[in-house]
């Protein structure tokens, strides 16, 4: 049997695709399309890689695994926890091919730090991880540094568009570095199933959208994935969601302030703000200076937090902000909202003034904010729904929700992001089982599911996606032979803890701003 390979080709589209192939020669990219079944992969809401590549690789919706986004707002303890692969709480593709004596790869699936046992190996990936302790087995990691000179982060992290010399460079060295190393380890380690995320192609897109340093890190890609296509191999290419050029900024707490659903007080961080001293000013200096590579290691990321983004105060430091006992909504990035509700009659009607509000409300370009509004309830299903945020809105494309607060804007032009996911994402089915052609929408939850139906193995209960039959020939054995279930396994995960050097990252390219 073929092996199968995943490539995750993080926030990328057909539109962007299709755009720059216009411009740039990407004959691989061009001839996986010719020869394959493709179509939209519509994520699951919020569109962002975490808790989007955990959906795919479990076939699971985020009720079902307890993760909904980088951070959780706890209104009840007037807290945030930031979750990392411990918290997802489902076995995943990989565990049942191990379990039917398969053997499987993984490397950079975003939100797997810290990485675990499997058969054969995971190199965890960012950018909630380390640049320590990332591989299991253990003795991988002096391995692929010495041989690949990998690295789980580029050396001078991508913290704006400003930043278009050394540090992109960096990141297509990185990507390049991905596939050599996992086409190197597809082969020396035999593995029946592999999965690449090329996680930091989205960071360039956030940043520069369709702009130079995306076409050529598309151009990278193509180069490397010719040993793939050439190789007898089973080949997948899909994304977490797909990317759109913003037009407008909207600052969900300042808007919730503005409608008396949030009351903020003056703090620290704001005062900063309110002066412009910002962590992106400061960071502009020192770069000017050539003092980074200094200066970064030696200031501890709780004193650098304290500082605001230009958008306005974030993460830990927003809540200090809060009035409580004057507040009933407080927003997350990318559309999400938690509500402060003594009682769930309170908490109902509050819920359907900001669906009206929130219906009512438009951007710069007088067109909505929000193209659907779901309620938890409505939108997920499982054990982890009462974790979820309370409102969940589907930004229309071009809208940047930001979470900074301390700002009275309430819409504004982008700023150092120009480009924001959307739900419609990409995918690609490749090989001698595939029929040619276009491919209906399907779901991320879709994918993990039909790759298991094409390796020949039965479907676990729990999963809410389906194998989706038409990517197959009519007469080849997938298409042929009848989807058969099986119960599901228990549990996967591991305890750990998150560190301070893990959440920088998540601060350094823009993810909490």
């Amino acid at each position: 049997m073929s092996k199968t390979v995943v490539i995750g080709l993080d926030g990328s589209n057909w539109p962007l695709i299709n755009r720059i192939s216009d411009e740039r020669d990407l004959p691989n990219i061009s001839k996986l399309k010719k020869n394959s079944i493709h179509g939209v992969s519509r994520s699951i809401l919020p569109p962002v890689t975490c808790p989007n590549w955990k959906c795919y690789s479990s076939g699971k919706n985020p009720g079902k695994l307890g993760v909904y986004w980088w951070e959780r707002i706890d209104t009840e303890n007037q807290s945030m926890y930031l979750p990392d692969s411990t918290d997802f709480e489902s076995p995943e593709i990989w565990d049942y091919l191990n379990e039917e004596n398969q053997s499987a790869g993984v490397i950079n699936l975003p939100m797997t730090y810290p990485p675990r046992e499997i058969n054969r190996f995971m190199i965890a990936g960012g950018p909630r991880s380390r640049e320590k302790n990332y591989t299991k087995p253990d003795n991988l990691q002096a391995d692929i540094e010495s041989r690949f000179n990998y690295r789980v982060h580029p050396e001078n992290v991508l913290t704006s568009s400003e930043d278009a010399g050394e540090e992109v460079e960096m990141v297509h060295d990185l990507l390049r570095t991905r596939l050599r190393t996992a086409h190197t380890l597809l082969e020396e380690e035999d593995v029946d199933f592999l999965h690449v995320t090329l996680f930091h192609l989205n960071v360039l897109q956030h940043y520069f959208y369709d702009g130079e340093p995306t076409k050529h890190a598309y151009e990278v890609i193509d180069e490397e994935l010719e040993p793939f296509i050439e190789g007898d191999y089973n080949l997948v290419l899909m994304s977490d969601h797909g990317c759109m050029e913003i037009d407008t900024v909207f600052y969900i707490n300042s808007w919730l302030e503005e409608r008396g659903y949030l009351s903020t007080k003056s703090s620290l961080s704001s005062r900063l703000h309110d002066v412009g001293l910002t962590q992106e000013r400061v960071a502009s200096v020192v770069r000017k200076l050539n003092l980074e590579q200094y200066i970064r290691p030696l200031i501890p990321r709780s004193i650098i937090e304290r500082f605001p983004t230009d958008e306005g105060v974030v993460r830990e430091e927003k809540l200090s902000m809060v009035d409580w006992e004057n507040t009933k909504a407080i927003g997350s990035g990318q559309g999400l909202v938690y509500v402060n509700a003594d009682s769930e009659k309170e908490r109902e009607q509050i819920l359907s003034d900001l669906e009206a509000d929130l219906k009512a409300t438009t951007g710069l370009n007088d067109d909505s904010i929000a193209r659907t509004i779901h309620r938890r309830e409505n939108l997920y299903n499982g054990p982890h729904v009462h974790k979820a945020p309370d409102l969940i809105f589907d930004q229309r494309p071009g809208v940047h929700t930001s979470e900074a607060m301390g700002t009275e804007e309430v819409m504004s032009e982008p700023t150092d992001w120009r480009g924001e996911n959307v739900p419609e994402g990409m995918v690609l089915f490749y090989g001698d089982d595939v029929e040619a052609g276009n491919l209906d929408e399907i779901r991320i939850t879709d994918i993990a599911p039909t790759i298991l139906h094409w390796m020949g193995h039965e479907i676990p209960t729990d999963m809410d996606g389906e194998p989706v039959l038409e990517v197959f020939r009519s007469g080849s054995d997938p298409a042929e032979r009848a989807v058969e279930t099986r119960p599901p396994l228990g549990d996967a995960t591991q305890q750990d803890e998150l560190g301070e050097d893990v959440e920088d990252r998540l601060a350094d390219i823009g993810y909490l701003e």
